[in-house]
């Protein structure tokens, strides 16, 4: 069991990691001022302190000698906001582990500590080696469909190196989390892991944010503004929804992964940065360069290495998968005695299409955790806060287009979308379209459908 330390001045921060960190069998204390935080270090002898980059009273600095003086082998890992980055970076030349970048998330905080840790002595011989593996893998390593393995493949392999990935894949089925795995599990991941979303910022507040601004560059730059690019010197750089940037700024992009340096706005001095760019769309890039809208040479060079994740309703079994293990994960964090799910609940899920992906699916069931009135969710309570017919239950209606439509092209649309669902399990495809084996097999024959798994099992 690992002792952790959490301090920060958001109280309920410091309740919702401690909560987490329990769950995975570690001991926690936490604190929300530097006296207090002080007196803890003095009374115990911790394994990891989180610590926000300015608490009240002190900061990570301090809590960064207090701990090496008591023991030497405590490891620090600092989160900070935008505007205390600054701070968070003298903590680490003083001897902080690290930087994880405000607001994270606890896969991204395991990793951190995962690696922290590992920078210690080896364990004794009695001690076992991975106990301190994270609790889960990233959303999207969770399942068994062919697309999530080659997916988790890729990731281990250029993880290694300094190349630039893109990733592609539907809103919510967790591109985020593959470059944070990419990250974390890379020769850089001591340093920052700065997330930049293209979509959510205009297209000037764009342009400041990644490469900051000097002291009256504009209007309303009343002071020093350092951009994600220098904030992720010696670690990467996330660029979701990369195709929302305009061309203007694709080609100041462009610049910084040919030349690795940059000006600030209304600034002459040349800025160098050492970064790893991992970038993400939901769009089609190909399409969006015949359209004029994305530039070809940056296109080649984000696209060293491609990594697709599948929308969840194409990942068969693996909703089945993922709702146990958001249903454990939100039993252990409630504190709630829930045993599982009914099978009649999990089959109305499964056939949903769940077009959040697993962003929805995680919201639905950390809703089912906490309505649930018993050890079992039942079918009767996700029904009373699923939208109607959302679960795709048998009287669900389906819209004829008003052009009509090739009633043989639906159906076999239709077949190919269970076969895929189900991971191309002919007798769980058969329950899905409500039809018996021997008819599934018929119509398989009749569209000449096939799959590499089928001529193994022959």
């Amino acid at each position: 069991m690992r002792r952790i330390l959490v301090v920060d001045k958001d109280e309920s921060l410091c309740e919702d990691v401690c909560a987490f960190l329990r769950s995975t069998g570690n001991s926690t204390e936490s604190s929300s001022d530097y006296q207090d935080a002080l007196k803890l270090i003095q009374s115990y002898d911790f394994d990891v302190i989180i610590s926000d980059a300015v608490v009240p009273g002190g900061n990570a600095r301090d809590l960064v000698q207090a701990a090496r003086d008591k023991n030497p082998e405590t490891v620090v890992i600092v989160d900070s906001a935008i505007d205390t980055v600054q701070e968070g970076v003298r903590a680490v030349k003083e001897g902080a582990y690290g930087i994880v970048q405000k607001p994270f998330n606890l896969p991204e905080l395991t990793f951190h500590i995962k690696k922290a840790l590992e920078r210690r002595p080896p364990p004794a011989e009695d001690e076992v080696p991975d106990r301190f593996r994270p609790a889960y893998q990233p959303y999207n390593f969770i399942g068994d469909c062919l697309e999530i393995k080659e997916a988790f493949e890729i990731v281990h392999r250029v993880a290694r190196t300094s190349s630039s990935v893109l990733i592609t894949g539907d809103t919510g089925t967790g591109k985020e989390m593959v470059a944070g795995a990419i990250h974390f599990n890379s020769k850089r991941s001591g340093g920052p892991f700065v997330r930049v979303n293209c979509a959510a910022l205009p297209e000037q507040l764009l342009e400041s944010e990644l490469f900051g601004y000097e002291r009256g560059a504009f209007t309303g730059a009343e002071k020093l503004r350092i951009g994600r690019f220098e904030q992720a010197d010696g670690g990467s750089i996330f660029l979701d929804e990369i195709a929302d940037m305009s061309l203007y700024t694709q080609a100041k992009v462009l610049r910084v992964l040919q030349e690795r340096e940059f000006e600030r706005l209304g600034s002459s001095e040349t800025v160098k940065t050492d970064v790893r760019i991992i970038s993400a769309t939901n769009k089609d890039l190909l399409k969006e360069m015949e359209a004029g809208r994305f530039r070809e040479d940056l296109y080649y060079r984000l696209n060293v290495v491609t990594i697709h994740l599948p929308p969840l309703r194409e990942r068969g079994n693996d909703i089945r998968l993922l709702v146990q293990f958001f249903v454990k994960r939100f039993a252990a964090s409630m504190e709630k005695k829930i045993k599982g799910i009914e099978p009649a609940a999990l089959d109305m899920l499964v056939r949903y299409s769940w077009p959040g992906n697993i962003r929805e699916l995680e919201n639905a069931m950390e809703r089912a955790v906490l309505l649930a009135s018993g050890e079992i969710i039942t079918r009767e309570e996700l029904e009373r806060f699923l939208t109607r017919g959302s679960a795709g239950g048998a009287d669900q209606e389906i819209k004829l287009p008003a052009g009509g439509v090739d009633l043989e092209e639906v159906e076999r649309s239709f077949l190919i979308q269970a076969l895929k669902r189900t991971g191309w399990v002919q007798k769980e495809a058969a329950k899905l379209l409500s039809v018996s084996s021997r008819v599934l097999n018929y119509k398989i024959k009749r569209f000449g459908l096939t799959h590499p798994s089928w001529k193994q099992n022959r």
